[in-house]
């Protein structure tokens, strides 16, 4: 049966497909998933078949725990009396709602200008025999194809596996299918509002902004939108509970805003609902009609006031020049940049991170986690009084600059591997000495500005004001030895000029590589603080950092003089074979 239901959608699809109306979907369908520049632009490029597993698998890991979750709940309430499964999940359904939200709405703001007909699309479709309103309807409908390609790949895994999990051991089929219809229902409409919402709030802007303004605000707009959703999804944590705390009617004034409200089309579709679980549901009802009507409509303007207005517009350029640096560090750049090779490079480096969208979005989003993760760490501790009023740096305080460092420093690394621009590498290829480079300097040089020069101030400020000078002084000094550290770990076999190599192929240790960044971030953000608020607390411990920080270097020191001469050369591509090391 799913075989010839399989062949007729198939058989169905080819045939539209066929028609003009059909391709122009498949085109921009297309463009929507791989972009709308080619592979060198310096945008992070995937294919479909990465993006789906990438969005699939937060829902599907979390509902393997769950299955290890309600299988011990469940043995364990046996005894106990009659398990009601839509009540007790009521905390879980919230937590799959945000991560349904967030990972939707990510993935909506990674395709954010890909939604836009751009100009090499008016170049290559308005001289065709195709009327707008085909193009029109056309990328609308790409849109929708999109949304809902979004909605079903993110929660296929929890719409199958958690429903299992909860209720797949009740002897009830009636039960079963109604709990994960609701389920299913309020998972779809949660991932289809997020997506909605992002793609209304970019057709709003476009809509009422000239292009280049909407193009100088469009990034900072996403990396707000990115500390909202990860703020989001920490707000799973404490919502549930919050929500039993509230009087009637704050609980009233919040269930009406979404997420919460989602919660109430959930009870509605399981059967349980009551006047208050009414007006949730109508809330939520709402605010998906929203943001579907709000995209609908801006994007109609915006296509009129902005694609048919694409000849007498100027071709976009890089993002505009940064012309100032308000960090009080920036006098060492020259200091640190000793020769001709390194300040042409880093210059290079530099102003490819903050001109270039694609490697733009790569750091803001690390830096966006590390935000949210600052918060959550500042949010632990038991007041915020508590916070500055020790006899020292507490735990939370110092773990701050900690993780700041250290996303920031990842996300650079992972930009570096994004290539600028390949065909424009062969000035480096002509100009350096592949034997005697300074790629791994200029990129630790790059790093260690583009991260300490602002959070070394900051840091130092913030204690001073609560500790002294000298607390200040000794963390600030064991910050950036230990960034320093981190830095030369990051680049223990880095030999490339930064944006300049082919995107590095997929080998058999890729994972362990993974697992080994989760493991960095443990370390660094959470021993390093609380060795360091050790040392604080009697100032002869602080010398217990110096031998530590210098068995590091030396083992790093060690490790690249034994490698072999041809694993020091610069390269400009990934020459390493795909299969295992």
């Amino acid at each position: 049966m799913m075989r010839i239901a399989k062949q007729f959608v198939r058989r169905r699809w080819d045939r539209f497909s066929q028609t003009p109306f059909g391709r122009l979907v498949r085109l921009f369908v297309g463009r929507m998933f791989h972009g709308n520049s080619g592979n060198d632009a310096g945008e992070l490029n995937l294919s479909v078949g990465v993006v789906v597993i990438l969005l699939a698998m937060p829902g599907m890991l979390v509902s393997l725990l769950m299955l290890e979750k309600y299988g011990s709940l469940i043995r364990f309430l046996r005894g106990a009396g009659p398990y009601d499964p839509f009540s007790a999940t009521i905390p879980d359904e919230y937590f799959f709602l945000v991560l349904s939200m967030v990972v939707s709405g990510a993935a909506a703001l990674w395709r954010w200008d890909s939604i836009f007909l751009d100009r090499r699309d008016f170049m290559n479709l308005v001289p065709l025999p195709i009327g707008l309103r085909s193009i029109f309807l056309a990328n609308l409908f790409a849109i929708l194809v999109l949304v809902g390609v979004l909605t079903i790949v993110v929660n296929a895994a929890s719409l199958v596996l958690y429903p299992v999990a909860v209720v797949g051991s009740q002897p009830s089929l009636s039960v079963f299918l109604r709990f994960a219809a609701g389920h299913a229902v309020v998972m779809l409409a949660a991932s289809a509002f997020s997506s909605f919402a992002v793609f209304a709030l970019a057709g709003i802007l476009m809509t009422l902004l000239p292009p280049t303004i909407f193009r100088r605000v469009s990034l900072l707009i996403r990396f707000a939108l990115a500390v909202l959703l990860l703020a989001l999804l920490g707000t799973s944590l404490v919502v549930p509970q919050w929500l039993t705390q509230l009087s009637v009617a704050d609980a009233q004034r919040v269930a009406i805003l979404p997420p919460v409200s989602f919660l109430g089309l959930l009870r509605t579709v399981w059967g349980k609902g009551d006047p208050f679980v009414a007006k949730m549901t109508i809330a939520a009802e709402a605010s998906i009609a929203g943001v579907f009507f709000t995209t609908l409509v801006t994007y109609a303007i915006s296509f009129h006031r902005s694609f048919m207005r694409i000849p007498e517009a100027p071709d976009a350029g890089p993002l505009p020049r940064v012309r100032f640096f308000l960090s009080p560090l920036t006098p060492l750049r020259e200091a640190l940049l000793n020769t001709p090779a390194q300040r042409a490079c880093y210059h290079f480096v530099a102003r490819t991170l903050l001109r270039s969208d694609g490697h733009l979005q790569v750091v803001s989003g690390f830096l966006a986690l590390g935000l949210v993760a600052s918060a959550a760490i500042l949010s632990s501790a038991p007041s915020l009084h508590s916070l500055i009023t020790g006899q020292q740096p507490s735990v939370e305080f110092l773990s701050v600059a900690f993780i700041l460092a250290y996303c920031m420093i990842a996300g650079i690394r992972l930009a570096f591997e994004i290539p600028a621009d390949l065909p424009a590498n062969w000035i480096f290829q002509l100009w350096l000495d592949r034997e005697r480079h300074e790629a791994r300097p200029i990129a630790g040089r790059v790093l260690l500005l583009f991260s300490l020069s602002w959070l070394v101030p900051a840091g130092f400020l913030a204690t001073i004001i609560f500790w002294g000078w000298l607390a200040a002084l000794l963390h600030t000094a064991i910050l950036i030895l230990c960034t320093v550290v981190l830095v030369d770990v990051l680049l223990l076999k880095f030999r490339k000029i930064p944006f300049t190599c082919p995107y590095p192929s997929f080998k058999s240790h890729s994972g362990l590589i993974g697992v080994a960044y989760l493991f960095g971030y443990a370390f660094f953000t959470y021993y390093l603080p609380r060795m360091e608020s050790w040392s604080l607390s009697d100032l002869w411990r602080v010398v217990w950092f110096a031998p530590l920080l210098w068995m590091a270097l030396a083992g790093i020191h060690f490790y690249r003089k034994q490698m072999l001469d041809m694993d020091k050369e610069l390269v400009f591509e990934d020459v390493s074979a795909p299969g295992f090391d």
